[in-house]
């Protein structure tokens, strides 16, 4: 019983056999009353239409026989006797039990060598209570037609039951059929492993249909998270090659120098120093590699507790931080006199504005502004500098990891803008590249209110 067919027609028999049970008993019962009480209303109307003659009988003389009354009395199983003083007259109808116990008014059940009687027994007052009329008969006609009707009982109950089983073993296959089909399918789609296809879901009952319809909707994510899985994979595997690309470069060169110095201890001590300056200028590279890559990784993982961070506290800071480091540029610095509050991370936020900075520094020439704002949808933050600008066909592709617009010739690791997006995104903003008025790029990232979510 596997299979939902099995299932279905065993549940639905055993259901029918504890309804066709219940109502067998119901009727069993209800039949064996009734016979008993038709029973004990022929005894009792038997004694009963018997009182008047027999106590006419007994006042003039013993009562005689009467064949007629014997005759219906016999044909019943009945006999009927008249009790004096204890001594027992004689009776009539079928002869009573030898050996039964005493009579006692009312009805009574008794077993006389294995067989069962019911009697009915009154006392004549007239008499003073020494005459008494009992009607006794045999128990086992009624018994054995109670047995023969519980036996058809059964025997219908079981061919109910058997037609039954064999209606919903039929009908089961015909509701089932749909059910198949979709297995069908989905066992064609399992082997193929074609996600693009779909089970028939307009045929079969409202409840199959549903079920078609959202096996249907799992086919379509699973496709989408396949196809986001095999776009995932690409692009680890292209990140995985440009990141050996990128830190292959410095590692070599830094081996070269290295050897190079190991080689030649004649080498003189100016030409030492500048292949050693070489050396931590490559190894200084890959450091800030390695720590691009240490901050996309950080960034994939969700953001630690976020807290209220005033943008333009954090702005003012990372300029004055960022001076020093670019003593040649011109910082312009526009801020607006009320804190600028946003819910975000605090490292993350400080990452966007500082890689941005430094961005428009190596690539700008020599002029960067930097420009905060507070509007109804949200901050805007606005980095222009006066360098070439981003061609139109690289806006989008400066963002990914070691990507550097055509042209570039400025230092850096190629993951700035990387870890910018990345970031920005994580706080639910956005970023876009734009001309800048000052002949240079214009980068603005738009923060999310800090009601927002």
């Amino acid at each position: 019983m596997r299979s939902l067919r099995g299932r279905l027609t065993l549940g639905i028999t055993l259901v029918l056999a504890i309804v066709l049970a219940g109502a067998g008993i119901v009727v069993a019962r209800y039949v064996d009353r009734s016979e008993r009480a038709a029973l004990d209303d022929r005894l009792q109307r038997t004694v009963e239409l018997s009182r008047e003659t027999a106590l006419a009988a007994v006042q003039r003389e013993l009562p005689s026989r009467d064949r007629r009354l014997d005759n219906v009395l016999s044909a019943t199983g009945t006999s009927l006797r008249l009790l004096l003083a204890g001594r027992e007259l004689p009776a009539f109808g079928r002869p009573p039990p030898p050996g039964r116990p005493p009579p006692r008014d009312g009805f009574q059940t008794f077993e006389v060598d294995g067989e069962r009687y019911r009697s009915y027994t009154i006392g004549l007052e007239a008499l003073g209570g020494l005459a008494r009329l009992e009607a006794t008969t045999r128990l086992a006609p009624t018994e054995r037609k109670l047995s023969a009707l519980n036996r058809r009982l059964l025997g219908f109950g079981a061919a109910a039951l058997l037609m039954a089983a064999l209606g919903v073993w039929f009908t089961a296959d015909v509701i089932l059929r749909p059910l198949r089909r979709l297995r069908r399918a989905t066992a064609g789609i399992a082997s193929t492993q074609d996600l693009d296809r779909r089970v028939p879901g307009d045929v079969g009952p409202a409840e199959l249909r549903s079920l078609a319809a959202s096996f249907n909707e799992m086919l379509a994510r699973l496709g989408r998270s396949a196809a986001d899985r095999e776009r995932a994979l690409a692009a680890t595997r292209r990140f995985t090659a440009d990141a050996g690309h990128e830190l292959r470069t410095p590692m070599t060169s830094v081996q070269a120098n290295l050897s190079a110095l190991a080689r030649h201890p004649e080498m003189s001590a100016e030409q030492r120093a500048e292949m050693i300056e070489d050396a931590l200028s490559e190894n200084r590279r890959l450091v800030a590699l390695l720590d691009g890559l240490q901050g996309l990784a950080r960034g994939d993982a969700p953001p630690p507790l976020l807290d209220d961070v005033d943008l333009a506290d954090l702005v003012a800071v990372t300029v004055a931080t960022a001076r020093p480091r670019h003593p040649a540029v011109e910082w312009t610095c526009q801020l607006p006199e009320e804190p600028v509050v946003v819910r975000g991370w605090e490292p993350g936020l400080r990452l966007v504005v500082d890689n941005l900075l430094t961005n428009a520094a190596r690539h700008g020439g020599g002029r960067v502004a930097v420009t905060l704002s507070a509007s109804a949808s949200g901050p805007e933050l606005v980095v222009d500098d006066d360098g070439s600008g981003v061609a139109e066909e690289d806006r989008e592709r400066i963002f990914e990891p070691f990507v550097r617009a055509d042209g570039a010739t400025a230092p850096g690791s190629g993951l700035g803008l990387a870890l910018v997006i990345q970031q920005v995104r994580g706080h639910g903003g956005r970023i876009d590249v734009g001309a800048s008025p000052l002949g240079g790029a214009r980068f603005r990232v738009r923060f999310a209110r800090r009601d927002a979510g």
